[in-house]
């Protein structure tokens, strides 16, 4: 074969290469990363107006997003919200976004992470809570919210409420899911939480410094408007605690709102799983009866 033909045969071959590059555009592993990633400084808008109240979904000391978990996708595959975001508070209070929240979404869940999950300073966490609730005010409009908390995450929002929850330019609590509240810390930090007694009207015969200052704050619980449902555990082995907290301690809930809320209902569950973390991960009484509460 000539070197004219061979030329030819050349000429085809990188014509042909060329081709295949610009039908199939080669994407770096760093752009790949880029492209999929949702991590956002704000909440993603869309331009419908929504009208539906958002639940948020809190977990509790030491936490993260698996502790909600098990309660969003079981209301998810149950047909009665949809996940939508999750939101990210690092430790200076920077909120990284995740996900969207279409416009027509009926009961969007929404998740809550804060990186400091161990911190023990009610009011900063009820600060961070409020930076997230104007955010969704201000990318949403939404005008109120339900709640979920777990352990600590009761601590956080009445501590919320009890700064914020007169303030009628925020969105408004309606429906609140407590789920092992520790009003009276934990048989840790407090080992004589476990006999802890309440007296007719459900005051504690004790306050932890904690307690005592939500109790202080709880003047500016909005009047008339909470809807209140707290679930608790306690193992009946003795120690009437869920392992972590008394139910004095999460009866003591009852103490702080009262002639305040709405309305308040508690229910107690019992056995292997009403252990404190098994609650909200494996307990599918708990997740009903959030559900039939919230929705």
């Amino acid at each position: 074969m000539n070197r004219r033909v061979l030329g030819g045969w050349g000429t085809l071959f990188i014509i042909a290469l060329l081709l295949v590059s610009w039908s199939h555009p080669v994407i770096s592993h760093s752009a790949t990363r880029t492209i999929t990633s949702q991590t956002r400084t704000k909440p993603r808008a869309h331009p419908s107006k929504r009208t539906a109240i958002p639940t948020l979904f809190m977990h509790g000391f030491g936490g993260n997003a698996s502790g909600t978990s098990n309660l969003t996708d079981s209301a998810q595959a149950a047909g009665y919200a949809t996940r939508t975001l999750l939101v990210t508070v690092s430790a200076h209070g920077k909120l990284s976004w995740h996900g969207s929240w279409p416009p027509k979404t009926k009961h969007p869940e929404i998740q809550i992470v804060f990186q400091a999950n161990r911190n023990r300073n009610y009011a900063q966490d009820a600060r961070w809570l409020k930076k997230i609730i104007v955010a969704l005010q201000t990318t949403y409009q939404i005008k109120s919210f339900n709640y979920v908390g777990h352990s600590m995450g009761n601590t956080d929002i009445m501590a919320y409420e009890t700064i914020y929850g007169q303030k009628k330019q925020l969105p408004q609590l309606r429906k609140y899911v407590a789920i092992a509240p520790p009003m009276e810390g934990n048989i840790h930090m407090y080992p004589w939480t476990i006999t802890l007694t309440l007296n007719a009207n459900g005051r504690p015969n004790r306050f932890t410094p904690e307690y005592r200052r939500l109790v202080n704050g709880r003047r500016n619980l909005p009047k008339n408007q909470l809807r209140i449902l707290s679930l608790y555990g306690n193992l009946d082995d003795g120690t009437r605690t869920d392992g972590t907290i008394s139910v004095a301690s999460a009866q003591s809930l009852r103490y702080l709102v009262a002639n305040h809320a709405k309305s308040f209902k508690e229910v107690a569950f019992h056995g292997e799983n009403a252990q404190h973390r098994a609650l909200t991960r494996r307990n599918p009484d708990v997740v009903s009866a959030m559900e039939k509460f919230l929705w």
